[in-house]
């Protein structure tokens, strides 16, 4: 196995250069690196809300099938719809009560959760995915880019908060490729409220 990895041209990185263990970062490392190697997944899943909000209103069919580690479900445009009215509705109706609200939660079908949680937080994971292209842009073309990454609550049980640049970016990417190329993936987190 190679002890460095290619970013880009002849730069390279090597091998146990991330996640940075014993560091402020590990923790944002970590999620970044796990967040790309699904990246293909979570873009999709991602569009599927905008996608069953357009094909709904356009009166037109549409599925989309969630997978996620065993549990398999295929859900209608209504369907998601309705299940994320649903659980924002009660849980802004509940929002000062965290008991009624985890109660809530834990009785519904794990996959609804799953998907539900993976739908609200979408913006942080298109986000990221975003902020690594303007990273290779601005690296490139040598303007200053800086990324606040903020781990998402409904994941992980604390709020982290961690700036990286546009070589970090580019390197942890190089380092998930690395990863996926060599069928070392990690699963995406679950909810917290399901464990």
């Amino acid at each position: 196995m190679d002890t460095e990895i290619t970013v880009y041209d002849d730069y390279k990185i090597p091998i146990n250069k991330y996640p940075r263990t014993n560091t402020d970062k590990e923790k944002t490392d970590i999620l970044i690196i796990v967040f790309l190697m699904h990246e293909d997944f979570l873009k999709k899943l991602g569009e599927s809300y905008d996608k069953a909000i357009t094909f709904y209103n356009n009166c037109k069919e549409y599925y989309y099938v969630f997978k996620f580690n065993n549990y398999v479900k295929q859900y209608s445009a209504q369907e998601i719809m309705t299940l994320k009215k649903t659980i924002d509705d009660y849980l802004t109706v509940n929002k000062n009560n965290v008991s009624i609200q985890l109660h809530y939660l834990k009785r519904l079908n794990i996959i609804d959760t799953i998907f539900y949680f993976y739908i609200r937080n979408k913006d942080f994971y298109i986000n990221l995915f975003k902020s690594l292209e303007h990273a290779k842009k601005s690296y490139f073309e040598r303007r200053e880019y800086n990324y606040s990454i903020t781990t998402p609550v409904d994941f992980y049980n604390t709020r982290i908060c961690q700036i990286y640049n546009a070589i970090e970016l580019m390197e942890i990417n190089a380092y998930a490729q690395f990863l996926i190329q060599n069928k070392i993936i990690k699963e995406l987190p679950s909810p917290v409220y399901i464990l």
